[in-house]
């Protein structure tokens, strides 16, 4: 009986050491994963608005990063196999909005001289992929709206952005871009899995 219990001790005290050496830490539930907010004002009228962005796609659920102490930073798929690059189609959902003031903090300014509303119903996006110091864009395969049509003057846009990435290795970073109607890069959103 002692033993057993003292195998018992060892085997528990060993699990608790290795879980503390290694965080599991989900990279997304539902297959959305946030990629941030960022807001800006529209000089010189002085409007604030912000944009706001996800990346979606079924793959992403259930994988997991696992960091361990002294090893480099893994992906685990839902079956538990390592992930090794993106998925080749990977959709962006974006909020572009004045409607209410999200951060306290201090705006990018932006020179656009138009509208607000003409603004923001006619962002434009392409994606970046680094591999090394190399690079390259890929345009959107759609943009769709979300909400409120185009047609309509409306303070807020959400935006639905598909990409064809095709073969990324996970260890690429990927950022999309958000350009103004006047060519002006608002801002980047990164989606690093690792």
């Amino acid at each position: 009986m002692k033993v057993q219990t003292l195998l018992s001790t060892v085997l528990l005290s060993t699990t608790l050491l290795a879980s503390a050496q290694v965080n599991i830490a989900p990279v997304s539930i539902n297959g959305r994963i946030p990629l941030g907010i960022e807001t800006f004002r529209l000089e010189p009228a002085k409007q604030d608005f912000y944009l706001m962005a996800s990346a979606e796609n079924p793959a992403f659920v259930g994988i997991r990063r696992v960091i361990a102490k002294g090893e480099p930073i893994k992906l685990l798929a839902r079956d538990g196999k390592k992930v090794t690059a993106y998925p080749e189609h990977v959709q962006f959902r974006l909020t572009a909005s004045s409607r209410e003031k999200v951060l306290q903090d201090h705006p990018f300014g932006t020179e656009a001289k138009m509208p607000l509303d003409e603004l923001l119903v006619k962002l434009k996006f392409r994606l970046k992929i680094f591999h090394g110091l190399e690079w390259h864009y890929v345009e959107p395969a759609f943009v769709d709206d979300v909400g409120v049509p185009r047609s309509l003057p409306y303070n807020e846009r959400i935006y639905r952005i598909g990409f064809n990435m095709g073969h990324v290795p996970i260890e690429d970073r990927v950022v999309m871009e958000v350009i103004s109607p006047t060519g002006e890069r608002l801002c980047k959103f990164h989606l690093d899995l690792l």
